[in-house]
């Protein structure tokens, strides 16, 4: 369970960070786990693969709806010790709502400054806690994720550009920090803290899995998200050529993801 120090960083702050979380013994096969969603081909109807296009060279952003296809990642996203934890943070206890890994391989772009809780809306629920958890060492010069401080999470949804993203002029007012973080090592933050990340300027990956839970109270939806998800937001091997997918409503906010 969490200590008192860290429930006040989660009161006060809105996001925690839990270094060593993982053990040897599990975050090793975690990055093994990782690769194979990774190595998995593009098929129809099964796990849903991203990809971005750095210098105009097609390259794997991220993997989505794979907890079905893999034991491995089903029994870690699911794990006991996490859903106490989130139990404690929420109130009650909570459901998975939806996992994805972000690869941010060399050469990978960041992700504009938002707020998960605008992307959160199709099903009327109100609150997630997202699990980062670090794959690869994430520092600065890979992109690792940025936060702001100081109870902005308390703000409710903040100004907005047209794109769901934070209004630029808000970000540069706001003191961003980053989250350095070891292999695994977790980060949970709520649905309504500001957070981006840069350009991935190494030639080293940054590779995450971030797990999002929802209040048992709001329903059981993840299901229905990845089947509104294939509709309005395909992966491209679903896409149907000469179809217009930019209009991705919630399912593209602050992503460099190919349209």
């Amino acid at each position: 369970m969490l200590n008192q120090e860290q429930l006040n960083c989660w009161e006060q702050n809105g996001y925690v960070l839990l270094p060593g979380f993982f053990s040897d013994k599990i975050r090793w096969p975690m990055a093994e786990w990782t690769q194979e969603l990774a190595d998995l081909p593009e098929t129809p109807g099964k796990w849903m693969k991203y990809f971005e296009k750095p210098a105009g060279v097609r390259q794997l952003c991220r993997v989505e709806n794979f907890i079905q296809f893999h034991p491995g990642m089903n029994g870690l996203v699911k794990s006991s010790a996490i859903f106490k934890i989130l139990e404690k943070l929420m109130g009650e206890p909570a459901l998975l709502f939806k996992e994805k890994i972000n690869l941010k391989l060399p050469n990978g772009a960041g992700f504009t400054a938002h707020q998960d809780a605008p992307a959160f809306t199709t099903f009327n629920q109100k609150y997630h806690i997202t699990m980062m958890v670090s794959i690869d060492k994430s520092d600065i010069e890979n992109g690792c994720l940025e936060v702001v401080k100081g109870g902005y999470h308390r703000k409710g949804v903040l100004p907005q550009a047209t794109d769901k993203t934070i209004d630029p002029e808000l970000e540069k007012t706001m003191k961003w920090e980053s989250i350095e973080m070891l292999p695994g090592d977790v980060l949970l933050f709520d649905s309504y803290i500001p957070h981006r990340s840069g350009k991935n300027t190494s030639n080293r990956a940054r590779r995450a899995l971030y797990i999002t839970y929802n209040k048992v109270s709001e329903g059981d939806f993840r299901e229905a998200y990845y089947a509104d998800k294939r509709k309005v937001f395909p992966p491209e091997c679903e896409r149907v050529p000469g179809v217009d997918y930019s209009n991705s409503g919630v399912y593209n906010v602050a992503n460099p993801i190919d349209k």
